[in-house]
Formats: C-alpha cells, sequence, structure tokens
C-alpha cells in the first residue's frame, strides 16, 4: 500500500484550453416567454454564466486560493474486491490533543468545497468542543481516484471512509453528513459501529411508517395525528419532490452512462445539470458566478470525469452482485462481502450505541415530522431550523457548526460518548 502523501489541484494547461475551446464553441436553445425557472435554469442566466466561464473566470486564482487555504493529502486504502483506491482528503487539526475527529461527508452534487466554510468554525480552540476535521473526495468525485468495475454499492463507500479515518490515525469518530453523506453514515453505522462515536445528519430520509411494514412505529405516530401545520407543509414538500422533483434522480440511477455521454462531452450540459441543484435546493442563497463556476468546474476537472459521480445512484439501487472477476483475475469469486440498497438503509435502524442528531433545515428537499426520523436509531438531539436548504454547510455553515458543538459540547446529549471531553 502506498502512503499519505500532500497534494496540490494542479488541472493540466491542457485541460484548461480544451474547456475554453468548447466553451466557445457553445450553442444555446431557445426558450419559452417568460418561462423563467418553470421549465429549468433560463436561458438568460445560462448565458451569462458561459460567458463568465469562457471570458473572466480565473481557474488557477481559484485552484490556488484551495491548495492555500486548505490542507490536502490523497490516502490509499483498499477496498474489498476492488483493490487499492487513492482517495483526495482535506484534513485539518486543531492542535488541541484533545480534539474530536469529524469525517464530513459530501453527497451529489455537492464536493468537499462543502467543508471548507466548516473548518475554520470548527478548528478553532474556543469554549466548545474542538474539532479535527477530515473531509474526502468520495471515490468518483473531486480529486479521488475513480472506480473501474460495477458493484461499488454504499457498504464500499463506507468501507473506503471508514478505512481513510483509521489510515489516518482516527480508531474512533464522529461523522457529519448530508445528502448521500447521510446514506453513507448511516451504513456505517451498521458495519462499523463500535468506532463511531456520534452521528449528525442534515438529511434524514426514512420510510413512513406504513401500518403493513412497521406496524408498532405507525401505532406510535398515530399518537401524533393530526399533524402540525409544520408536519403537514413537510409532508407536502417531500411529496413535491417525488412527484416533479427527482427526475434526476431516477435518470442517474437507471441509466448515468446515458446522461453521462453529455455530462463530459459538455460543460455547458454539467453546468446547467448541476446548476439547477444549486438554485433549487438552497433557500434563497446568493450563489455568485465565481461560486457556481468553481463548484462546476471541480466537476469537470475530476480525475475520474463528472460521469462517475452519478453512478453511485445506479449502484445504491442494484441488487448484490453475486460473482465477477477479482483483482487477481480468476473468474467467478465472490467479490462483494458487503451490501446495503438504499432501501436497506432507509428501512434500517443503527446499533443503539451510535447516537443521532437530525437537523432540518427550512427548504430541504425531503422532509418528515422530525418525530419520524426517531426510526434510524438512537436520535437524541432533533433540531428544526427556519434557514438554510440542501447544503447547509455551505449556505448556513454557523447553523451547523453551532448544532455540531451543542450535540458534542459539555452540555449535549452525545458528550459522554467523545473520548476527548475533557479537552476543552
Amino acid at each position: 500500500m502506498g502512503s499519505i502523501t500532500p497534494f496540490n489541484i494542479a488541472v493540466p494547461d491542457a485541460e484548461l484550453k480544451k474547456l475554453h475551446q468548447k466553451l466557445k464553441q457553445a450553442e444555446f436553445p431557445d426558450e419559452l416567454d417568460e418561462a423563467g425557472w418553470d421549465m429549468g435554469v433560463p436561458l438568460s442566466d445560462m448565458k451569462r454564466l458561459v460567458t463568465k466561464w469562457r471570458e473572466k473566470f480565473d481557474w488557477r486564482a481559484q485552484e490556488k486560493k484551495l491548495n492555500d487555504q486548505l490542507k490536502q493529502f490523497t490516502v490509499p486504502v483498499s477496498v474489498d474486491g476492488f483493490d487499492e483506491l487513492n482517495i483526495h482528503v482535506v484534513h485539518h487539526r486543531s492542535g488541541n490533543p484533545h480534539a474530536i475527529p469529524l469525517l464530513f461527508i459530501h453527497g451529489w452534487p455537492g464536493n468537499f468545497l462543502e467543508a471548507t466554510k466548516l473548518i475554520p468554525l470548527l478548528v478553532k480552540d474556543d469554549d466548545g468542543p474542538t474539532f479535527d476535521v477530515v473531509a474526502p473526495s468520495l471515490p468518483n468525485y473531486g480529486f479521488s481516484q475513480g472506480v473501474q468495475k460495477k458493484g461499488f454499492g454504499l457498504a464500499q463507500y463506507a468501507e473506503t471512509l471508514h478505512k481513510v479515518m483509521i489510515t489516518l490515525g482516527y480508531e474512533e469518530y464522529v461523522i457529519q453528513g448530508g445528502d448521500w453523506g447521510s446514506m453513507i453514515a448511516r451504513t456505517m453505522a451498521q458495519y462499523y459501529a463500535r468506532h463511531i462515536q456520534a452521528i449528525h445528519l442534515n438529511f434524514i430520509p426514512v420510510t413512513p411508517p406504513f401500518p403493513w411494514q412497521s406496524p408498532l412505529r405507525f401505532l406510535h405516530s398515530l399518537a401524533s395525528v393530526p399533524f402540525s401545520a409544520k408536519d403537514r407543509a413537510a409532508v407536502s414538500r417531500t411529496v413535491d419532490y417525488a412527484l416533479r422533483g427527482n427526475a434526476y434522480m431516477k435518470q442517474q440511477e437507471t441509466r448515468p452512462q446515458t446522461l453521462g455521454y453529455g455530462l463530459h462531452d459538455s460543460p455547458v450540459g454539467l453546468l446547467a445539470w448541476i446548476y439547477d441543484k444549486l438554485h433549487s435546493w438552497s433557500d434563497n442563497y446568493p450563489w455568485t458566478d465565481d461560486e457556481i463556476l468553481t463548484w462546476v468546474s471541480i466537476y469537470y476537472f475530476s480525475r475520474a470525469g463528472p460521469t462517475a459521480s452519478t453512478r453511485i445512484y445506479y449502484e445504491a439501487s442494484a441488487s448484490k452482485p453475486e460473482s465477477g472477476t477479482t483483482g487477481n483475475g480468476k473468474q467467478g469469486e465472490q467479490t462483494i462481502t458487503k451490501w446495503m440498497t438504499l432501501s436497506e438503509v432507509l428501512a434500517a435502524s443503527a446499533h443503539y450505541n451510535v447516537r443521532f442528531a437530525v437537523a432540518q433545515f427550512k427548504e430541504e428537499i425531503v422532509q418528515w415530522p422530525i418525530a419520524w426520523y426517531r426510526s434510524i436509531g438512537n436520535v437524541v438531539q432533533e433540531k428544526e431550523f427556519d434557514r438554510g436548504g440542501h447544503f447547509a454547510a455551505w449556505e448556513v455553515p454557523e447553523l451547523l457548526a453551532g448544532d455540531l458543538k451543542e450535540f458534542l459540547g459539555r452540555d449535549g446529549p452525545a458528550y459522554d460518548v467523545v473520548q476527548g471531553k475533557d479537552g476543552y
């Protein structure tokens, strides 16, 4: 196995040149009068962003800013059935010997950038808990290595990130996750519970308490009927997402390769696909053009290419592969030792020793009555926030950091599970 190696982002000049050539050749579709956002990203927004990307956006300045701001490394880990993967990691130590190791897990269309606003709030040594923050790029994302064969599901993402933490010297740690980070964190709670001290989630899909699936949960839910206006609004938002907002998910879940030709070959197509979600899933966050273009550029310049990032949807819904080719080239041998589908994760309850905090932000895309979240395991802290959306770490980092510190702080419900509790 290789060693942990310092890393700096360095996109080759040839890749930048190719991007600019493609942007110069961009052509745009027409648009219906007064369409606005009803049918997707408005034409005026796309023309403005593409012009900025082509003529004024300075990737080298953004690259330097990230390299100066972040302590980055590559960490080699071996994943059962997939040999060794080289994982890009942002790793900031606080300097406090009693700091709490925190694994921050992003999702799609997120990336390691989401942690950059949280890190300064968490590593500072103040009157609350102090953290060592580990923010990897998931395999197939950012500057992490891509996976070259089928069968890399949620259990394999979980194994990868757990081994990253072990390799960095953290036998016990806490997790913060949103989007796929939430699903991966909950998967990790199934396989690595003795290592995980606590989990904080800001995206908490669960299976509703249908009477034929979970009669006890259903009977318990009746105690809260009729729902409050807030509960009804949460259910309505989730239903709207299921009916009108998740076509992207179905496409990436069923035909990621077909979609991938457009994402890989067309920077304009990639920009529209991701910007649509940045805008629609945030709580009126004032995205700057530089923020949007830096975010999308990380996908465009990613080590495995933007198509690879969509495959998690396919793999998370697929049935377990029964056989294949091992790293030694032998045919027909079992290659997948762990497997959990997304539906299994949604229905699972974690080991009681793992304590959860759930934070529901105002414009999150999937919301349920907060009491339903208790099905995921030992939920000891529940919070609802009146602002913030799907990208809470980026939109309202001070709220997310504050909730984490309350959860794990001296008077918090997970204080006693943290090994470094006497260090502040």
